[in-house]
Order: C-alpha cells, then sequence, then structure tokens
C-alpha cells in the first residue's frame, strides 16, 4: 500500500546509527526526519542489534553469541521448532516473530516518543530480507542456510511473522507504516556460485513482500537490475543515488510505470564513507539529486514536480560506519 500523502523529499533513516543509547539515537531521528522516524538498529549498543541478530533473533535452533560475535542455527534442534513455526505462519500469530529490547531498543524509544508527538505522518521500521539472511545466516558447519531448501522456506515463515509484529507495533499508534527489506546481498544472486538460482531468490523477495502490510519498501545497494526490481510488489525503492544513479535513468520507463501506479523513490544521495561525507555540503547534494531528477522527469516525459512529489531523500546506505559525532 502506497503512502496517503506526498513524501515530498522528506528525510528518512535508512539502516541503524554508531549510537550505544537509545534515547541519544531517536533524539537525532525525532530532530533531524520528525515527519517520518525510523527505529535504528543500535550496533554500538550490542551485537544483537546487528541487523543479521535482528532477523535471526527467534528462528528455531539459533544461537547468538554476542562474545564471539557468532550466529548460528543447529540443524537438530531447529528440526524440533519447524512445526511450531509452520503452524504459528499458517495462523497468522505475529507474536511468535516479536523481538524482545535486546534486539531492539529503538523500537520502544520510537513508540515512546511518536505517542506524545502529532509531527509524524508514518513510522518507518527495516528488516534485513530473505535472500541477505538465507546467505549469512549459517549452520554449526558454517554452511549458509540458503543451501537448504527446507529451512530457506522456513526462513520466510519466521520474516513473515516478523514482519507482521513489526507492523503491530508500529501501527498500534495510528500513524502509516513503511516496513522496508534491505538486501545488500542482492547482487550474489547474478554470480554463477550463487547457492539458489536468481529467480528462486526474486520469489523469496516476491512472496514477503506480498503479504506485507503498509508501505511495502526495498533497500538496494549498488547499480540494480531495476527491470528485476519494478517487478516486484514494491510501494518504495531506496538505492544509492551518490554513486549509482545512472542505472536508475537507464531504466526510465520501467521507472516512469512504477512512479505512475504509485511508487516512491527513495534518493540515497548522503554518503556514508567520513571521507566523502565531509566533502560534499548539503547544497551540492541537493544539487545532484534535483539534476538526477531533471534527467529522469525528460527521460520519462513525467513533470519535474511529479518525481518530486514521490521522492524521499535518505543516505546511499546505514549510517552505522560512521562516529557518533560525525
Amino acid at each position: 500500500m502506497a503512502l496517503a500523502f506526498a513524501p515530498a523529499c522528506l528525510p528518512m533513516l535508512r539502516g541503524g546509527l554508531p549510537h550505544a543509547s537509545a534515547a541519544e539515537a531517536l533524539a537525532l531521528v525525532t530532530s533531524a526526519t520528525p515527519d517520518l522516524p525510523a527505529w535504528p538498529a543500535l550496533i554500538g549498543r550490542s551485537f544483537r542489534e546487528t541487523p543479521l541478530a535482528q532477523a535471526a533473533a527467534g528462528f528455531p535452533g539459533v544461537t547468538i553469541d554476542p562474545a564471539y560475535e557468532r550466529i548460528s542455527v543447529d540443524h537438530a534442534a531447529a528440526e524440533i521448532g519447524l512445526d511450531g513455526l509452520g503452524l504459528a505462519y499458517l495462523r497468522g500469530e505475529p507474536g511468535m516473530g516479536a523481538l524482545s529490547v535486546d534486539h531492539a531498543a529503538g523500537l520502544g524509544e520510537l513508540l515512546r516518543l511518536a505517542g506524545s508527538s502529532q509531527r509524524a505522518r508514518a513510522l518507518k521500521g527495516e528488516l534485513l530480507g530473505p535472500v541477505s539472511l538465507a546467505l549469512q545466516l549459517t549452520d554449526e558447519e558454517d554452511r549458509p542456510l540458503a543451501y537448504d531448501p527446507v529451512l530457506r522456506e522456513a526462513l520466510l515463515h519466521h520474516l513473515a511473522l516478523r514482519v507482521a509484529w513489526h507492523h503491530e507495533q508500529l501501527s498500534a499508534l495510528g500513524q502509516q507504516v513503511i516496513l522496508c527489506l534491505d538486501e545488500p546481498f542482492l547482487a550474489v544472486l547474478d554470480l554463477p556460485l550463487c547457492p539458489f538460482e536468481r529467480e528462486e531468490g526474486l520469489a523469496m523477495i516476491a512472496r514477503l513482500l506480498a503479504d506485507m502490510p503498509g508501505c511495502r519498501g526495498l533497500c538496494v545497494g549498488g547499480a540494480p537490475d531495476w527491470a528485476t526490481l519494478l517487478d516486484l510488489p514494491l510501494d518504495l525503492v531506496i538505492f544509492d543515488a551518490y554513486e549509482h544513479s545512472a542505472a536508475l535513468l537507464a531504466a526510465a520507463q520501467g521507472v516512469a510505470a512504477f512512479l505512475m501506479r504509485g511508487g516512491i523513490l527513495g534518493w540515497g544521495i548522503v554518503p556514508v564513507e567520513p571521507d566523502a561525507l565531509a566533502h560534499q555540503p548539503a547544497n551540492l547534494l541537493a544539487d545532484r539529486v534535483l539534476r538526477d531528477i531533471d534527467a529522469l522527469a525528460v527521460a520519462t516525459g513525467l513533470a519535474r514536480e511529479r518525481i518530486l512529489a514521490a521522492s524521499l531523500i535518505t543516505s546511499s546506505d546505514s549510517l552505522v560506519t560512521l562516529s557518533v559525532q560525525a
């Protein structure tokens, strides 16, 4: 479901923040992005807040070891819990997808602040997508779960429940909800040694998106295959506009169709590398986005104002690699 309002280049956080304090992180979020506040992963707070740990938490047989910064799934233990997971999925029980405060301190703080604010127009959450989760989460022999079709399917059920619970939490205050899947490993689908076929990976993403409530987003890096992306059941695509806007312009006609059906573009124009960030003032970044939007308007035949209205402004990737002072 697309947003009920035009985002019109509002800023929105992508990914996490380097903070150790949820209160400090959310104070920054609500001051910098008051219309579309998001809850960030706080890697500086705990290993349990890394995107992989947040996504894997609660999966049958998973062990998360902060001391050694290791996450793995025991096959025997997983098999014991798969029936319960599958039953919860069929029954639509979002409580099975709940995250504890150990993994999501920012969520509780966002809900506390948003509950006392009249400014927020939508609340945003983000979760590692099924392809990247299956490729990164390994078993006791360090073999990615992507190689096991049964566990791949179970991961989809697990993420569907996590998404449903996530939406339940964020929608409780009455604002619209934006939920984004982050797929940093999407390009692996095109490699010859990928554990599953490209079409299988895309089908996993499509299945999860199709059942997602709220505004459905996908975060991608690099120069993605836009034609393939825009065939997915999406409302929002967040991409690296700092280094890879040319790929978007090359797919102008598909982008035009996406925008015409209510789609939103999240322009990741703010660089996350400290050196680049230090040498790119906001006015120059704004000029770059406007030039790309003008070029897209020419290529698509859409009015510049139409594209601006259907745009969000964000960073090229997560901000977790920066220092808190930056």
